[in-house]
């Protein structure tokens, strides 16, 4: 909508000198005033009413107490609408419209009971309609805090190639055109690519180009290693904190990753066709396009390396605002006065000026996958660090989730004094990473000097989770208790829980009653029986003159160890004695006889 221009006094008071009298007037005759006043001054009637209401005269008529309603039917409406959206290609070019979409509606089932022009009034209305509907969405505004603390990377097919006999080649819009893809072959790894990097608080662009059949993980993380390195003559150098690019294979890949997670620079790649969210490196390379590869018509070069060199100056001059004749400072709503970019960069301060470590540590970093370590009894880890080049010792005691013998990944990081990421899987499988220091020795006696002093201080580890798992345990058997209450119970075999019936219950258990089953008697031959070894003829003979009360007589003596020549058996003892008492009462001689083998008869 125009805005109108302000009107001279002598027609604002005309204005409201016509409101006067058509307040004053009869209805009738209200129309024929303004026809007057159009007349008058050449204005429509829509401008006079609109002037009209500017000087806060109203018509006085009332609100007609259905406006805003229609008879169509919302749901068919809405289902049009949808129809309308799914016809627009990706080029944007509408393939459905509203006489279409009703007919097609209209046969399955839906109703319309206002006209195609009625129809698109109220799709107007309610922001239905197309032109609408493909109006970009609402963005926020973003900022940065520092230089270096936000990078923005985009990598961009250029229309440059050089051909092998050193000529600088210019790909026609025709050529490139989807359908005609022989383009492609035709070119093949004499394609080049643009890298451009920006530094989202000062605008600083960086840009490099690379030849190559299409986008690669080494020539990305070349262009950053040659950003963040320090350059002569380029005050631009540091890593970021944060790094945004799309959400390309070659940017989301593991070395990728794996290298920015060591350098500490969060990775941000936004979602497919989102590119507004690094809107800055989009500009950038617009910049690039048009401020200085359209120099290159007028002054060819022959290779990617006298491409890049040429760049290398626009590059430092459009950022320098030293461009002769011309002023690429930045310009951002809301600043004092423009300024260079690279003075916008000087302002960073030492400690958001993170240095890039030597480059063949770089290098590894994106082939250093993380490497399995086991934890030791001590709750430490060792890993060859490749920046001190030696093998370093970490305590993870602090990790959640450590215990001896645990299995944890580990992985470099460039920064911060030979650290690394202390990679572990917690029980749903989910990530969690922690930076360790490496432990500080006592390098003449190898002594770490966070220990404890012998007689001067105690220190224990933590507890684990399994220590923490086994103490809930204990607390539960040993409700009540103190750790070291329940030490002394355990010691002595108190019962659990204060006792529980583990037993008695048995008792009075249901048993079914089971009949007997009818089995095969086992045949055991030569049963064993002990043999009791008999007693000797002086023992023998202690007993039973003890037992007789009296000594035994030569003839006696010589009877039982001519009738006993083993030894006499303990049980027939008794039996003896009876016969040498019997032998004595009726003759001097015990009546004693070897027989059956040399037993008394």
């Amino acid at each position: 909508m125009a805005i109108s221009e302000p009107l001279s006094l002598a027609t604002l008071d005309a204005v409201r000198a016509l409101a006067r009298r058509l307040d004053e007037a009869a209805h009738r005759d209200k129309g024929g005033i303004v026809a007057e006043f159009v007349q008058t001054y050449g204005w429509s009637k829509a401008k006079v009413y609109d002037e009209l209401k500017r000087v806060g005269w109203t018509s006085g008529r009332k609100k007609r107490a259905d406006a805003g309603t229609t008879r169509q039917d919302m749901e068919a409406l809405t289902h049009l609408s949808a129809t309308l959206r799914l016809g627009v290609r990706k080029n944007g070019k509408a393939t459905m419209h509203t006489p279409n979409a009703r007919s097609l509606l209209a046969e399955n089932g839906l109703s319309f009971a206002v006209s195609n022009s009625r129809i698109n009034q109220l799709l107007r209305e309610r922001q239905m309609d197309l032109a609408t509907q493909q109006q970009p969405k609402a963005h926020v505004n973003l900022r940065s805090l520092h230089p270096n603390h936000v990078h923005q990377v985009d990598p961009s097919l250029c229309l440059l190639y050089y051909s092998p006999d050193g000529k600088q080649r210019v790909l026609r819009d025709d050529e490139i055109y989807k359908n005609k893809p022989e383009w492609v072959e035709k070119v093949g790894n004499l394609k080049c690519w643009r890298y451009v990097l920006t530094d989202h608080y000062s605008g600083t662009i960086l840009v490099r180009y690379y030849q190559a059949r299409g986008e690669t993980q080494e020539n990305l993380y070349d262009f950053l290693l040659w950003c963040w390195g320090r350059l002569e003559g380029r005050p631009f150098h540091g890593a970021p904190k944060m790094l945004v690019a799309d959400k390309g294979s070659v940017n989301t890949a593991g070395p990728m990753r794996n290298a920015m997670q060591a350098m500490g620079v969060e990775m941000y790649t936004h979602k497919a066709k989102n590119a507004r969210a690094k809107g800055q490196v989009e500009g950038a390379n617009n910049i690039v396009e048009t401020h200085f590869e359209s120099r290159l018509l007028y002054e060819p070069v022959s290779s990617v390396d006298e491409l890049n060199s040429a760049a290398e100056a626009w590059m430092n001059a459009w950022n320098a605002n030293a461009i002769p004749h011309f002023d690429s400072r930045l310009h951002r709503r809301g600043m004092a006065e423009p300024v260079a970019r690279y003075a916008l960069w000087q302002t960073i301060r030492q400690e958001h000026l993170r240095l890039l470590p030597d480059l063949d540590v770089c290098r590894y970093l994106l082939s250093a996958d993380p490497e399995e370590r086991t934890v030791a009894a001590d709750l430490t880890v060792r890993f060859r660090h490749p920046v001190t080049k030696r093998t370093e010792f970490y305590d993870v005691s602090h990790v959640p989730g450590i215990y001896p013998r645990c299995r944890v990944r580990i992985s470099p990081l460039v920064y911060g004094g030979a650290q690394v990421l202390v990679h572990l899987d917690d029980y749903q499988g989910e990530e969690h990473v922690y930076a360790v220091a490496p432990i500080e020795y006592d390098e003449r006696a190898g002594f770490r000097v966070d220990a404890a002093i012998i007689g001067e201080q105690f220190k224990s580890q933590p507890d684990t989770i399994a220590d923490q798992a086994g103490k809930a345990a204990d607390r539960a058997a040993f409700p009540g208790k103190t750790d070291e209450e329940i030490e002394k119970a355990k010691n002595k075999n108190a019962a659990p829980f204060g006792g529980l019936d583990a037993h008695s219950h048995l008792k009075d258990v249901y048993l079914p009653s089971y009949m007997p089953r009818p089995g095969t008697e086992l045949e055991v031959p030569n049963r064993h029986v002990n043999e009791v070894k008999p007693l000797s003829h002086i023992e023998a003979m202690k007993i039973i003159a003890r037992r007789l009360g009296q000594a035994l007589t030569r003839e006696q003596n010589a009877a039982v160890r001519e009738a006993y020549p083993l030894g006499v058996p303990e049980q027939e003892l008794d039996q003896l004695i009876e016969r040498l008492q019997r032998g004595d009462q009726a003759s001097s001689r015990p009546g004693l006889a070897v027989v059956n083998g040399g037993k008394v008869s």
